[in-house]
């Protein structure tokens, strides 16, 4: 993500990315980035996310 991005925008980016919306069909554990097609895995987004948070995701 862009350096300039405070910390809830890049929350917000991950938490979206998250959501069903972005599911892969038939592939649960995996998301498809909206505008670039790219898949991620729902782990690393959620690493992400534990990262900003500085804490572990329940």
């Amino acid at each position: 993500m862009h350096p300039g991005l405070g910390v809830g925008a890049k929350r917000a980016i991950l938490a979206a990315w998250v959501s069903d919306a972005c599911a892969v069909e038939n592939l649960p554990t995996w998301r498809k980035l909206p505008g670039t097609g790219a898949l991620v895995a729902l782990d690393d987004i959620l690493d992400a996310l534990r990262a900003l948070d500085g804490r572990a995701l329940h």
